[in-house]
């Protein structure tokens, strides 16, 4: 597949351009129009010789040259004939915008989209949609765009960022967005052929593309999707995605909208913190996140450590409130920095971060400027919020204002501002709105050319900041970046494995368990026991009762032979009781292991990006608290520890009240070896359940007490 012709054709016609005001085909006509003098445009309309002052033609085959790409703006009955028309001729590339296909979920709509895709595969024709709008390239100035749009002049408009949208409405915000400076948007559709994935690796390598921002409904090719997110990280281009259809009735919504099943949100939270992509719940976090990095993008902070400075004590507090909330650090100032504030501030402020610098009324400009300078040197500060104006519109009472100083709020704040940024050895600068308004334009822009970005209000903005703080540490870390996405599809048939068959499986692994035998009669029973230390815990093996404990299969602290006799027969009398079909492979003998922290490792196969690692509290304790955190095989060491530090029984593996500190090295050790394992599984792994994991006192290990593995049949 040759995507050259598609982003960036010298030759395209618009099949379909016609002057109804607000259809597809008039909105593909007066985008096409804004590349002339770049590129060569046609348009096809079989019923009008003229289309907005610009000669028509009836079909492909009567155009003076070939298209390197054609837009076909024509309903969906019509796109596989004109496809194959395009193909004889030779066009090499298209976009089709038309819905109607295997989004409304219709074996009718399914059957005419594969028709496309047989086609396109006839001709080696690199096809973007169907259900799309386009897309625009602001690199070579080529736009080939079905909705709205007309707004965005490649004349002016800078480039930056890459967007990439699995809905057509979703691609309009960014290409109406005028803050933010833009690359390339493609509105992906359906993605029957050219897949997101593809452009992705197209585009990435490009200077010009300095980060990625997707609205995404779902994946189809987790391997290269990972791939990409790597090759990102690599690069050091941040990626910002607005990942939707993660609820149920999302689910449902996102498959009709482009027949895409999209992973749980756990699942897509892990693959970003493993690639340090910012996801984000709503298109106003989107575009703010999207707006705060491409701004902040040549002069990224060295961390994540955030001062403030407010102008009343209420923004204040609402700041600290909000930052402990999203995780802002607010570090101290260093105590010279107090005290030059101290120099700098009326008396009665109270110089600590966050900095409420008062109602100040003169000399605004030097307070602010010596403020910023201050808290720029402070070896503690990466980056400063500013939330003392707003930057709204003004209103009557911003004029009667600018009257009586001689400058409107905005100036007053955003001059020193402007100016701090320009110094050398400035840190970067954002602004925090308190409260939503339309923002003054002027102003906006004029901030951002000093590299100083407007969030969104103080909910969304500062939700945003905390997702971009943990983007920043990422940054000054080693990752594990290798993916173990599934190579095949699955099987059909599911197979869990006994305890005493789990544990089998894992035995090459070099995991830490009790001695143990699976026994038919009481006589190899209590030969068994013999050989092993009391006391002794004794369950029920088979692959059809996974929960022991609920069928009454298990016996602990089991010391004297009469125990074990009894023991033995009240577990199989239980277990036929509640459940009569089982296949019972015999009594599970084990030395029962030393309580100790109880902690649970799993792993569940995700169908796009393979084997994710879980670890949290065990026993009962997972199911009751929650207390879980999720990521992507394989993993580091370090890795497995953040993973832990993210729990809040972390403090239980810290040491708690007196407790002694827990064996974590051998714990993230036993992470580290299970997700080596799970990666070299990932075709035939569907789950698998260490629980409960006892992690002793440090040097002294961890014990698995309880396996299950269960794998994909043939």
């Amino acid at each position: 597949m040759n995507l050259e012709k598609l982003i960036k054709p010298k030759v395209a016609a618009v099949i379909g351009a016609n002057e109804r005001a607000g259809s597809f085909g008039n909105y593909s006509a007066v985008n096409a129009l804004q590349n002339e003098g770049r590129m060569q445009i046609y348009f096809i309309n079989t019923k009008t010789p003229v289309v907005l002052g610009k000669k028509t033609y009836p079909n492909l085959s009567s155009l003076p040259e070939v298209p390197d790409c054609i837009l076909i703006a024509t309903p969906a009955k019509t796109c596989a004939p004109l496809l194959e028309e395009a193909g004889k001729l030779g066009v090499k590339a298209a976009v089709i915008e038309a819905a109607g296909f295997s989004e409304e979920g219709t074996e009718e709509g399914k059957r005419a989209e594969e028709e496309l895709r047989v086609i396109a595969e006839k001709y080696d024709m690199s096809v973007m949609g169907p259900n799309c709008i386009g897309l625009v390239n602001n690199i070579d100035k080529v736009k080939l765009w079905g909705m709205g749009g007309t707004e965005f002049d490649m004349s002016v408009r800078k480039t930056g960022v890459a967007y990439f949208a699995q809905s057509g409405t979703m691609s309009i915000h960014a290409v109406s967005c005028p803050y933010i400076d833009v690359s390339y948007v493609f509105s992906m559709g359906n993605s029957t052929m050219v897949m997101i994935e593809d452009i992705m690796e197209y585009v990435l390598e490009e200077p010009e593309v300095r980060m990625l921002a997707i609205y995404l409904e779902g994946v189809r090719d987790g391997r290269r999707f990972m791939e990409c997110l790597k090759r990102a990280a690599e690069l050091g281009k941040p990626v910002v995605i607005h990942a939707a259809g993660m609820s149920q009735k999302g689910a449902v919504a996102a498959a009709s909208h482009t027949g895409n099943l999209a992973s749980s949100r756990s699942v897509y939270q892990a693959v970003c913190n493993k690639y340090g992509v910012i996801l984000v719940e709503s298109i106003d976090e989107f575009l703010c996140a999207v707006n705060v990095l491409s701004t902040w993008i040549d002069r990224m902070p060295k961390g994540a450590n955030i001062s403030a400075v407010n102008g009343s004590g209420g923004e204040n507090a609402v700041c600290a409130d909000l930052s402990e909330l999203y995780g802002v650090p607010l570090p101290d100032f260093h105590p010279e920095t107090v005290k030059k504030l101290k120099e700098i501030l009326p008396g009665f402020a109270n110089p600590r971060n966050p900095l409420d610098i008062t109602a100040i009324t003169d000399s605004v400009y030097d307070v602010m400027i010596k403020t910023l300078e201050t808290i720029g040197d402070d070896p503690n500060v990466d980056a400063v919020i500013c939330s003392i104006a707003s930057f709204a519109e003004p209103n009557a009472k911003d004029r009667e204002q600018a009257k009586i100083f001689g400058e409107s709020l905005n100036e007053r704040y955003a001059a020193p501002m402007i100016e701090y940024a320009k110094r050398p050895g400035s840190v970067p600068l954002m602004v925090i709105p308190m409260t939503e308004d339309r923002r003054d334009a002027v102003w906006r822009g004029r901030l951002r050319e000093a590299g100083i970005p407007i969030l969104a209000n103080s909910l969304a903005g500062y939700k945003v900041l905390g997702k971009v703080c943990k983007y920043l540490e990422y940054r000054k870390r080693v990752h594990t970046l290798e993916n173990a996405a599934p190579l095949k599809r699955h099987g059909e048939r599911i197979l869990s494995l006994s305890e005493y068959a789990s544990k089998i499986e894992l035995s090459d692994v070099g995991l830490p368990m009790p001695k143990q035998a699976v026994v038919k009669d009481k006589e190899e029973l209590l030969k068994k026991a013999a050989e092993m230390k009391r006391p002794l815990a004794l369950k029920v093996s088979s692959p059809d009762i996974l929960h022991k404990t609920e069928a009454g299969g298990v016996k602990l602290n089991i010391y004297s032979d009469e125990e074990i006799d009894a023991a033995f027969d009240q577990i199989l009398a239980s277990c036929r009781a509640y459940r009569p079909d089982a296949e019972i492979e015999g009594i599970l003998v084990q030395e029962q292991a030393p309580k100790g922290v109880e902690m649970m490792i799993g792993i569940t196969c995700d169908r796009h990006f393979g084997p994710m690692l879980l670890a949290g509290m065990g026993g009962v304790f997972v199911e009751v608290f929650k207390d879980a955190a999720m990521y992507p095989c394989p993993l580091s060491k370090q890795e497995a520890e953040d993973m832990l530090r993210s729990l809040k029984a972390y403090k239980l593996l810290k040491g708690y009240r007196g407790s002694e500190p827990c064996d974590i090295d051998a714990l993230t050790d036993i992470m580290v070896k299970i997700s080596q394992y799970a990666m070299s599984r990932r075709d035939e792994l569907k789950e698998l359940d260490l629980n409960p994991v006892f992690v002793y006192p440090e040097g002294k290990g961890v014990s698995i007490v309880d396996a299950l593995v269960v794998k994909y049949g043939d």
